[in-house]
């Protein structure tokens, strides 16, 4: 099928975004409505004393000033995500005069005009008894929280640590990072007739909806939420952000819309972040290579106010053979905004310093770095003992090298140099990601004028999910692409799940699949007027047993309805009906990666290559090279784009971002897109990527695999260990700055 899965199908949603026609959350146009501005806590800890809303409320224009004082508002119960809930923290502004963190909301102001609201907002007085904070994860007198759920122990890895012949024991630090999307944090809200519609940036419109019902206590079908398009989202708009709930709340009060467009710098703290990270990796080897022991202990920022972390050592433990693995999470709660999703939360800052360490053995055993990982490559899951369900890495590795020259690489560390004495240095890494499956359904109505129409409550943040859920009904049905459409992000289309995880292709792709073969049955039975049999679908027509031939037009037109429409309702394998339910009303109902079966993972080989400035230090990523295997590849235009984008993601992780804490106000402080630095044009060189053809018949019903996230993964530590490639310096810690190299 010209269209179907496995073609480079341009975007379906290209020329939209292109000529402006695309509605993003903010673009949403009501009648009357009125705008909103936060304002936001300057310190970071203590009580607000003192509030003065005269000068606000005098303000021409401003309708209403809502702080602690004046909310009044009973609501129903609902909690933060990984309690079980929808919401991006368990604490809501608003609902106390306490102060958790710097730019906590402390008032709302709603006016008739944008300036209105700003100059409401900036007149607002408010006096606060500040208490000493800290923001950082290694300021002094901050404890460590074992995550003993969390620990891994295989065989005795300190004793094989102890008598092993070459050892490394290194640590790692990543720093705080914020997702700044293109599309910053927005809600409008509208009541009508007892009923709610949110116009929101949202990955998980379904669970939005259900959070909002519960806690404004109304059933999910009062609820509506559109979030069609999404300008870049990274985790940051998976949960339902707390100032949505304040503007719901204060346009039922006023009665009528009103919008509030959250501004760059308070999106550092009204949203989530990526924790800061500390790595102790230990890693030991006999002098041929075999790894006998692997440890590594991180620890990761959380809050005062929620306890949360993602567990990269889950991860790690399972990427090399060993009989010894010992691993540890903690955490270490500080005085911040509840940490959340960005992009592979955990895999990201845990593979710099894992990978890492890799490499610095490698160094130790005066070994290739890439033959030492093939090495150790394991044969099954390393912690449960499980079959991979794929597992094509070496592949990944050899094709990688041969697309890089790895094997012109010089191995001793400065030795490969430009004419003008420019240092070049190569590194490598392993990537992976975890293959995970949720819930979904889905529509598909097939028209007797050719059309097919496919309908779920899923998301495209820009990966293409328009586009390759269009492809999967393309490939059962034989229709052309531009007689499909897809319509997606409305709360009020077939339940889907939130988009994370690299899970939408393969949960929701799974719910088409099984829904464009109920709708071609169907097709292929009216047109043996009742029995199918011998009947088959080519390329958009209907074969009979004699070897004519019909459309579809010609087959529908003849059907009593003129249509046919069937909704799937997709769950993976073993999951039970009611976990099923959970999930399609708005729960997290997950499987994988482990299963009772298998193991599921994708996996990638990263290389990089730097130059440096000899005198200056200056660092260029020069060229990427990316190969990865994640299973059937639906677009391939697609996947290049979301494996390119995370690479150079990574590059900009390695050398440039970084959200710096002011430590006596604990606070961050470059909360901006001119003092947060992330990777342009300039910055990034040649970028090359492939994708291994991979079969997986164990992940979910199209044997498609996580693309979405990989791509960040391993791109950092590649780079790390190119600069010490080119210069002897080993850095261990992100960003990797000049002064790093002097």
């Amino acid at each position: 099928m010209l269209d179907g899965i496995g073609s480079p199908v341009v975007r379906r949603d290209a020329a939209a975004k292109t000529s402006g026609a695309a509605l993003y959350a903010a673009d949403f146009p009501h009648a009357g409505t009125a705008y909103a501005a936060l304002v936001t806590s300057p310190v970071a800890r203590g009580r607000i004393t003192r509030i003065d809303t005269d000068a606000a409320e005098a303000v021409t224009g401003v309708q209403l000033v809502l702080t602690h004082r004046s909310l009044n508002e009973s609501l129903g119960e609902e909690t933060f995500i990984m309690k079980g809930g929808h919401m991006q923290s368990s604490f809501l502004p608003l609902t106390s005069d306490e102060v958790h963190y710097a730019g906590q909301i402390t008032g709302l102001v709603i006016a008739d005009t944008q300036e209105a609201a700003e100059e409401g907002a900036r007149a607002l007085s408010i006096d606060y008894a500040s208490e000493p904070a800290s923001a950082a994860i290694d300021d002094p007198g901050l404890s460590e929280q074992p995550m003993d759920p969390k620990a891994i122990d295989i065989g005795d890895a300190e004793a094989a640590f102890a008598a092993a012949a070459v050892t490394v024991d290194a640590t790692y630090l990543t720093p705080a990072q914020h997702h700044n999307p293109i599309e910053l944090y927005s809600t409008s809200a509208v009541w009508r007739d007892g009923k709610l519609l949110v116009n929101v940036p949202s990955q998980w419109v379904v669970g939005t909806q259900a959070g909002l019902a519960k806690i404004f206590e109304m059933p999910m079908a009062d609820v509506h939420v559109e979030s069609p398009y999404i300008g870049g989202g990274f985790g940051g708009k998976a949960t339902i952000l707390p100032h949505t709930v304040l503007i719901a709340m204060a346009a039922r009060r006023l009665g009528r819309a009103v919008k509030l467009l959250v501004s760059r710098e308070a999106m550092f703290t009204v949203g989530s972040f990526r924790a800061a990270t500390r790595s102790r990796v230990r890693l030991a080897a006999d002098a041929d290579g075999t790894l006998t022991a692997v440890m590594h202990d991180q620890v990761s920022q959380s809050a005062v106010i929620d306890a949360i972390a993602f567990p990269a050592t889950e991860i790690t433990a399972r990427m090399y053979a060993s009989p010894n693995i010992r691993m540890r999470e903690s955490m270490i709660a500080t005085d911040v905004n509840t940490p959340g999703f960005q992009r592979a939360p955990a895999e990201a800052p845990g593979f710099f310093g894992f990978e890492s360490a890799v490499d610095e053995l490698a160094v130790a055993l005066k070994m290739d770095p890439m033959e030492l990982r093939i090495r150790n490559e394991p044969t099954q899951d390393p912690v449960k003992g499980l079959p991979w369900s794929s597992r094509s890495l070496v592949q990944c590795y050899r094709r990688g090298a041969e697309l890089f020259g790895w094997d012109r690489r010089v191995p001793a560390a400065g030795a490969m140099r430009e004419p003008d004495g420019t240092l070049v240095g190569w590194g490598c890494a392993t990537a992976t990601y975890p293959v995970a499956v949720s819930p979904a359904s889905a529509r598909i109505r097939l028209s007797a004028d050719g059309i097919c129409e496919i309908s779920a409550a899923a998301h495209d943040l820009g990966t293409g999910a328009y586009t390759v859920l269009g492809q999967i009904a393309a490939d059962v049905l034989g229709v052309a692409n531009e007689q499909v459409r897809v319509h997606l992000g409305d709360s009020s289309l077939p339940s889907g799940p939130f988009a994370g995880g690299s899970i939408t292709t393969g949960s929701v792709g799974s719910a088409v699949h099984m829904a464009a073969i109920a709708v071609r049955d169907r097709l292929l039975a009216a047109a043996g007027d009742g029995d199918a049999t011998g009947f088959t679908l080519v390329d958009g027509r209907v074969m009979a047993p004699d070897g004519s031939a019909r459309t579809i037009t010609d087959v529908l037109a003849n059907h009593a309805a003129g249509v046919i429409e069937e909704t799937a309702e997709w769950k993976p394998t073993g999951m039970d009906d009611a976990m099923l339910r959970y999930g399609l009303a708005g729960g997290v109902a997950m499987s994988g990666p482990i299963t009772p079966t298998h193991a599921s993972f994708s996996f990638g080989a990263q290389f990089a290559e730097v130059r440096i400035d000899p005198l200056l230090r200056t660092i260029k990523v020069s060229r990427m090279v990316g190969v990865f295997a994640c299973g059937k590849i639906i677009n391939p235009r697609t996947a290049r784009s979301n494996l390119a984008g995370g690479m150079v993601w990574g590059a900009g992780f390695a050398l440039l971002e970084e959200t710096r804490v002011d430590r006596p106000r604990a606070r961050f402080a470059n909360t901006d897109l001119a003092g947060y630095h992330v990777a342009v044009n300039a910055d990034i060189g040649e970028v090359v990527v492939e994708t291994i053809d991979e079969h997986d018949p164990h992940v979910n019903a199209i044997g498609a695999k996580a693309v979405g996230e990989i791509g960040i993964v391993g791109m950092p530590a590649a780079i790390a260990n190119a600069v010490f490639h080119a210069t002897g310096v080993r850095v261990r810690k992100t960003p990797i700055l000049v002064e790093d190299l002097l």
